[in-house]
């Protein structure tokens, strides 16, 4: 399979955020903490950071979330997060390099799935949801986990993206280090 990912030069990531469920926003400097991360995401592919393109994030609930997955993915359940690409990554590239201001997509986060899932695997919420974030905005880049070489690729930029924010692995079950 080819490789879609791209490295745009002269880009960071602005996001925009859409609060559907109310109770992300118990979670102090979370807008903030994804901001970082975005950056964090623009400059692990090698870009800087003049600003040229943005996402939206969609702060909701698992039942929004199901209704995405089943309408857009026809798989009736919800999930942690999802990814809705704006372009094929080589347009993307086209758009940077013409400096053209250009929408990656949009991510939307579940709460109480997110909110679970980190609890099970003793993760801290707000680590566990930028890690999510970070997942959905390689998304938008042109990564996946299709195959064992394309999900070891996409977690290996996980990892790191997620160290240079000073966060721990999120591939690591915290409740097995401690």
């Amino acid at each position: 399979m080819r490789n879609n990912v791209f490295y745009v030069a002269d880009m960071t990531i602005l996001l925009n955020f859409l609060t559907e469920e109310k109770k992300w926003l118990r979670l102090p400097r979370l807008r903030v903490k994804l901001q970082a991360a975005a950056s964090a995401t623009a400059k692990y592919l090698g870009a800087s950071l003049q600003a040229k393109a943005s996402a939206t994030i969609l702060l909701t609930g698992d039942a929004a979330v199901k209704r995405l997955n089943a309408d857009f993915r026809g798989i009736d359940k919800a999930t942690n997060v999802l990814s809705f690409p704006q372009h094929e990554p080589a347009r993307v590239r086209r758009l940077a390099k013409k400096k053209a201001a250009l929408e990656l997509g949009d991510i939307a986060l579940a709460y109480r799935f997110t909110f679970l899932e980190a609890k099970d695997e003793g993760k801290k919420v707000p680590d566990h949801a930028v890690h999510l974030g970070i997942h959905g905005l390689l998304h938008l880049m042109g990564y996946n986990h299709e195959t064992e070489a394309t999900a070891r690729k996409m977690e290996k930029a996980e990892i790191e993206i997620m160290a240079s924010l000073g966060l721990p692995d999120p591939y690591t079950d915290s409740r097995t280090t401690k």
